[in-house]
């Protein structure tokens, strides 16, 4: 498979894991939803805890991430994440700003959104575990002074506390 890097920052409960993964052809998307392995494969990876992000509390060249472990994943461009054909506007969707929950973080951004306006069906809406918000930005709860932002933060449903949305006029 041709190689593909690109740079991710991925967020558990207490830690922020700054890397580059191989994507190959397919979007980060599809990597994190492949269900034939449940690790992603990582390089130059720098871990750092949430509440100390400059300092680094370990690095390593090569390294594997448990899916099942993240709460979100930070983008700079929405086209290494996002799924053929979800990035593009289309004229039915509506911008919906949102704010939710996952443990340590609060997150506020944009989805695209068609359908009835409920914060329970827009997280139900697909068979997939993932939103994606846009234009996004993560403050961590304990610490609102530290924020990461990216053109697309990838939330994992399973992990939303709280989940608001406001339709944009």
């Amino acid at each position: 498979m041709p190689r593909n890097l690109i740079h991710v920052d991925l967020f558990t409960d207490a830690y922020r894991v700054s890397c580059r993964t191989n994507i190959g052809m397919r979007s980060l998307y599809a990597v994190v939803g492949d269900l034939t392995t449940n690790y992603i494969e990582l390089e130059d990876a720098y871990i750092s805890r949430i509440d100390k992000p400059g300092e680094i509390v370990a690095s390593y060249t090569t390294a594997a991430f448990r899916k099942t472990n993240i709460n979100f994943l930070v983008l700079q461009d929405r086209k290494d994440g996002t799924p053929a054909g979800t990035g593009m506007l289309v004229p039915r969707l509506r911008s919906v700003k949102v704010f939710l929950t996952v443990p340590s973080f609060e997150i506020v951004g944009t989805v695209m959104y068609e359908g009835v306006m409920s914060p329970i069906h827009l997280l139900t809406r697909e068979m997939t575990k993932f939103l994606f918000v846009y234009e996004a930005k993560a403050s961590a709860s304990l610490y609102p002074h530290i924020g990461y932002s990216g053109d697309l933060i990838v939330v994992d449903t399973t992990r939303i506390g709280v989940f608001c949305l406001e339709e944009i006029e």
